[in-house]
């Protein structure tokens, strides 16, 4: 009886270290067809672009994007693990982005910003901005 206590524990606690390891995970909600309302950054003002990056089978798609100044970027992460958008140079970052939900940013001036997934840092991107 105390080996199979013992045996449990540890397959509890392996189990338990392997998903904190992995990130935190939701299970995948099918998309109804519209994109969710931006759940962090800017509001994208009346009459702006908006410009859609895919986060997919972990990697940003397109990883390079031209857009004019005053656009709007939304990321929609279509993995089922968290994932951030944060510029190198720290002009923004999206905190965890959980599967299916959004990130959205305005940027309002001119420039190249790279930026890459804090959790999984061979995750890159960049917006030329012009």
């Amino acid at each position: 009886m105390n080996r199979i206590r013992l045996i449990s524990l540890i397959l509890i606690s392996v189990a338990t270290l392997l998903f904190m390891s992995c990130g935190t995970q939701e299970p995948a909600v099918p998309s109804p067809g519209l994109p969710k309302a931006p759940s962090s950054g800017t509001t994208p003002p009346s009459g702006t672009p908006i410009i859609e990056v895919t986060i997919e089978g972990f990697a940003f798609e397109p990883a390079t994007i031209k857009v004019p100044v005053g656009a709007t970027v939304t990321w929609y992460n279509k993995d089922s693990v968290v994932h951030t958008v944060t510029a190198r140079d720290d002009s923004f970052d999206s905190g965890s982005i959980s599967a299916d939900d959004t990130f959205t940013y305005t940027f309002t001036q001119a420039g190249t910003f790279e930026y890459y997934c804090t959790i999984h840092s061979y995750m890159e991107g960049k917006v030329v901005v012009e």
